[in-house]
């Protein structure tokens, strides 16, 4: 049912960019990139302080890019995103514990573009707008110093780790339209910070009856929410025909020369 309100969600925007559109053209594309996630702990100033550590995942999706004048855009998107932490401490015992968590989401966004229109190669943006998103999956890993026999790895679910996702994102920008081997296409650029807004602790988990997987590192106090840095790349193509100008059929040879002469002839 949710998925169904998304997709209806996702062609009524579609037909509002459609009537809205002036010059530009609407665009579809796809995009890919690295996320670098994190969760913020809220209220829990000792987990807060535990070194999380640096992580690439990678994060992609489909877009429809909606000019709604030459300034504005709205871009809504699907997109397949990791999130989670990494951590590494000292237990109380002395031994050195590496606590891993991977969440992947399809999520929805709705990101609105603030564009300066330098040049149609060179238009810097500003970025944000909401998302929403639903976990597909994951793993929770925990290795120690000793015992090695209590390394364990369990599958994320909804005991575990939040089912849904809504947050909210900023970031900045460049687009630009080319024209590459006679097609044209827009090329994005960005950089965005993603905050979660949901708790993704679970009942069950403040409840202690989930498995637990940290060795006692933290209380269920306070919130777990994710956040992320996010690079990517948007490469797309406008539904737009080329129009068929004078000086452009021209340099494309439609008018030609008849032998040597002056005279020109077309077909």
């Amino acid at each position: 049912m949710k998925k169904s309100i998304l997709i209806a969600s996702f062609l009524v925007l579609f037909g509002m960019g459609a009537m809205a559109q002036t010059d530009d053209a609407i665009s579809i594309g796809v995009k890919g990139g690295v996320i670098l996630p994190r969760m913020m702990y809220l209220n829990n100033t000792y987990v807060s302080s535990l070194p999380q550590a640096l992580q690439f995942k990678p994060t992609g999706g489909v877009f429809v890019d909606i000019p709604l004048g030459s300034i504005v855009a709205v871009v809504p998107e699907f997109d397949y995103v990791q999130r989670g932490t990494d951590i590494t401490y000292e237990h109380i015992s002395g031994m050195q514990v590496h606590y891993n968590l991977a969440v992947s989401f399809v999520d929805f966004r709705l990101p609105l573009e603030f564009r300066i229109p330098i040049k149609p190669y060179l238009q810097p943006y500003a970025t944000l707008g909401a998302e929403a998103g639903m976990r597909l999956g994951g793993t929770i890993h925990m290795d120690r110093t000793d015992p090695a026999s209590l390394d364990t790895t369990i599958y994320v679910g909804d005991a575990n780790f939040g089912k849904f996702h809504a947050g909210a994102f900023a970031g900045l920008g460049v687009r630009s339209l080319v024209t590459i081997g006679g097609c044209d296409m827009l090329l994005k650029l960005s950089a965005t910070y993603h905050q979660g807004l949901l708790d993704t602790y679970t009942r069950p988990e403040r409840e202690e009856t989930a498995m637990a997987v940290n060795v006692n590192a933290y209380n269920l106090t306070g919130r777990r929410l994710p956040q992320g840095i996010e690079v990517c790349l948007s490469i797309g193509i406008p539904l737009k025909a080329r129009e068929d100008d004078a000086c452009r059929t021209f340099s494309h040879d439609r008018y030609r020369r008849r032998g040597n002469g002056r005279q020109f002839f077309g077909f």
